[in-house]
């Protein structure tokens, strides 16, 4: 990173920032092409680890891609606000945000019980509570519960 003086290391100040967002870019690949679609996600922290929880539709494009080649980045991104320059310095114009990237594999869920672990977690991410849900069967069985682990996140910030 060429800005160090902006970079978050250590996961006790990355994981507030991963709190705060609520979309997460996954990108993949698609043959010689990156393919990238924000997701809502839930999370858990594991150590210095983050286990990311996503869902989608069973088929498509994107559950093809993953089956294909489950290697994947990620950045989500929040706090963004614009900082005003002027006409005579535009490049004074600058922008505060925290930001937060890591890589991983994709790890599809088949078993019922972590699957409804990983959609309470995203339900409670995106709600900001800790209510517990209880999924039918049939939604559960209809949904696509994936996960990624990942041990190599970083954080960024322009405060």
């Amino acid at each position: 990173m060429r800005r160090t003086d902006r970079e978050i290391k250590n996961p006790d100040d990355i994981f507030p920032i991963i709190e705060r967002c609520e979309v997460v870019h996954l990108a993949m690949t698609d043959g010689e092409k990156p393919y990238v679609v924000a997701l809502n996600f839930g999370f858990d922290r594991q150590g210095d680890g983050l286990i990311l929880y996503l869902h989608s539709a069973q088929e498509g494009r994107k559950i093809d891609l993953l089956k294909k080649n489950p290697s994947v980045c990620f950045q989500m991104d929040c706090a963004g606000r614009l900082v005003k320059g002027t006409p005579e310095n535009p490049c004074s114009y600058s922008w505060k945000f925290c930001s937060v990237m890591g890589s991983g594999q994709v790890e599809f869920i088949t078993d019922e019980t972590q699957k409804k672990h990983a959609l309470s977690r995203i339900l409670q991410h995106l709600d900001r509570t800790e209510t517990c849900f209880d999924f039918p069967p049939q939604a559960v069985s209809k949904t696509c519960v994936y996960r990624v682990v990942s041990h190599d996140i970083t954080g960024k910030r322009h405060m």
